[in-house]
């Protein structure tokens, strides 16, 4: 047992085992994407079109489900990660049996509640056709029955996460991403009945609750050896979880509010020349989630000891960010009629070009405000982005109402990119205000300046031949301005000595 009065910090990560870690993450949430596109559209042939959004549904309220954790998962990787740090492990095993208790305790009460919401949700909220009722009636029975078991599966990856068990967790998280998409594939190879494929959707939850667990009992001994119910040492837990259970409900009002308003302000089909472009701008979200996921646990233990370490890994990871975001976004917003046209057609790339455009500059002020959103969570500060997202909601559903009622989804997508650079430099500046965090000189706003003004210019860039040659000279000259001007002399040897193993010998 570590003595309690010897808080002497613990190594941090070294920069490979970082760089590991973010290529674990970016696997494990990248990798299901390629099975989602190869076996929905069997799936949709084999149960309809009904029947395959109510699958729909239930996906997506697994995913819901996981917020019932009330943000106790990701207080348990900072919290633990700060004990690791400075060696007091001896407490994780009360913060570990306290927090799966109270979820536990709080999530059934929740399944409880939900149960006796099934029959009013099946037969009176979703408008479902009358051959299918009964069907759906027992798939979200047997979903809400399952709300415990995915409540602290949260709880178990926390863990897992402050101990820096990375290749661990993506492991489980890729086997349960493809069998999401595998596992109805091969129900309706027996049978075909919705209700079989929720079962086995959360049997494979099952499994990968048991399998975190296990692995959370081979991290620290003591957990295994010294079962104990602690309020002492869940008080802090709970006291930071609470902001991260605020954040959870309000971050999906923003994110959905913009397609809410434009099916009930113009139309369904609207809604399709919308999301569709979004979805797939959206993805870009993977890379920088897949670095400050990572980073989190990183953040926590690295700022109770060595706050420097902390400030210098922030400034790293905006930078990071915006070297491999601005490229792709750069890409993206420069071909975007091109490459609609060539995917879903003409009509389609008429309508959906300059959504397509300004949501990609939103998303690259999205990645970009990441950092500190993560920073503030990791070093014990949630309450700052919380009430900052607080305050800016009423704002985002009202301005987003007004633009799509004068401006269609052209001024949803434009509204949507005003309020994330709003949102990004409200954040840096609050990070600098906090933390005294000086990560940007006059010269690198300079520079971010002109690449997104950059950006605006591309939009009216028109033919192909042009768009081709201004993209190759300015993606040049970004790369030149990189190598130059941002990157350290070790992060040059390091990327040559990348660049050279990947050479044939």
């Amino acid at each position: 047992m570590n003595n309690q009065n010897s808080p002497v910090p613990n190594e941090l990560p070294d920069k490979k085992t970082l760089a590991k870690n973010v290529l674990y993450n970016f696997l494990g949430y990248g990798s299901p994407l390629l099975f989602a596109i190869v076996l929905i559209p069997p799936l949709i042939k084999e149960l309809g079109d009904e029947r395959f959004g109510i699958l729909s549904i239930a996906w997506m309220v697994l995913g819901y489900f996981s917020l019932l954790d009330f943000g106790i998962g990701r207080s348990l990787t900072k919290i633990i990660s700060e004990k690791i740090a400075l060696k007091f492990s001896d407490q994780v095993p009360g913060l570990f049996w306290t927090s799966i208790f109270f979820m536990f305790l709080v999530s059934s009460f929740a399944a409880v509640v939900i149960l006796f919401l099934v029959p009013f949700l099946v037969e009176s909220f979703f408008n479902i056709s009358e051959n299918v009722k009964e069907e759906t009636l027992y798939s979200f029975y047997a979903l809400a029955i399952s709300i415990p078991v995915i409540a602290t599966t949260a709880a178990l990856r926390g863990v897992l996460e402050a101990y820096q068990k990375f290749f661990a967790i993506n492991i489980v998280r890729i086997f349960f991403g493809v069998f999401t998409f595998l596992g109805p594939i091969l129900v309706l190879l027996i049978v075909n009945s919705l209700f079989w494929i929720i079962v086995i959707m959360i049997f494979v939850r099952l499994i990968v609750w048991v399998t975190y667990f296990y692995l959370c009992l081979t991290v620290n001994n003591s957990i295994k050896n010294n079962r104990m119910i602690s309020y002492k040492v869940f008080k802090p837990v709970l006291k930071f979880s609470i902001w991260i259970s605020i954040s959870n409900i309000v971050g999906p009002i923003i994110s959905y509010s913009d397609r809410i308003i434009i099916g009930g302000a113009i139309s369904a089909a609207a809604i399709t020349y919308y999301s569709t472009p979004y979805e797939v701008v959206t993805k870009l979200l993977l890379i920088p989630g897949a670095l400050v996921g990572v980073l989190f646990p990183v953040f926590s233990a690295s700022f109770a000891t060595v706050p420097e370490k902390a400030k210098e890994l922030f400034a790293k990871g905006v930078k990071y960010i915006f070297l491999i975001i601005f490229p792709v976004v750069f890409l993206i917003v420069t071909f975007a009629y091109d490459g609609l046209n060539i995917w879903l057609g003409e009509t389609f790339a008429t309508n959906s070009t300059s959504v397509m455009q300004f949501l990609s500059i939103g998303i690259l002020m999205n990645s970009l405000s990441l950092i500190p959103n993560v920073f503030f969570q990791g070093t014990g500060k949630p309450h700052v982005t919380t009430l900052l997202n607080l305050i800016e909601l009423p704002f985002y559903v009202v301005g987003m109402w007004l633009m799509i009622l004068n401006f269609g989804i052209k001024g949803a997508a434009f509204f949507y990119m005003v309020a994330a650079a709003f949102d990004a430099i409200i954040m840096f500046f609050l990070a600098y205000k906090v933390f005294r965090l000086k990560f940007i000189s006059v010269f690198t706003m300079i520079f971010l300046t002109v690449c997104v003004f950059l950006l605006f210019i591309m939009i009216t860039v028109q033919g192909i031949v042009l768009k081709l040659i201004l993209s190759l000279v300015i993606l040049i000259s970004f790369v030149y301005c990189i190598w130059k001007y941002f990157l350290t002399e070790d992060e040059r040897i390091f990327f040559v000595s990348k660049i050279r193993s990947l050479e044939p010998s």
